[in-house]
């Protein structure tokens, strides 16, 4: 190859790089408020699924409110709180996989209180 077609393929290559959108995209990260609104939602649509006895829709509502969860970060304490609060909602959904909607509804409450209470820590 001469010198002439490393240069072009270089400069092609370069090129390419830097008009890619990707290459400038940044992850966009929601508020932390924005996201325990989120939960609650997710955590009040299960609560609303409980009374139809479905317990696989249940454990799946709880498995979404748990994924968001897991995306809140602030600070240390925040997170220590945000934790335990988590551990409530996997004995909910371990509850409602075994059928037991009723430890699985008080569980999904005081989760639902624990993350109200989480905006004493940020």
């Amino acid at each position: 190859m001469s010198l002439k077609k490393v240069f072009i393929v270089f400069t092609l290559f370069f090129a390419m790089l830097g008009l890619s959108g990707s290459t400038f995209a940044k992850e966009v990260k929601k508020s932390v408020p924005e996201v325990l609104k989120e939960v609650d939602g997710k955590i009040q649509a299960a609560l609303d699924a409980i009374p139809g006895g479905d317990a696989k829709q249940v454990a799946e509502l709880i498995k979404a409110a748990n994924e968001n969860a897991s995306e809140l970060s602030a600070n240390y304490k925040f997170e220590f709180e945000r934790d335990k609060v988590m551990n409530r909602l996997k004995n909910a959904r371990n509850a409602a996989k075994k059928s037991d909607l009723s430890t699985a509804e008080q569980e999904l409450k005081a989760a639902k209180e624990g993350f109200a209470g989480l905006n004493n820590f940020l």
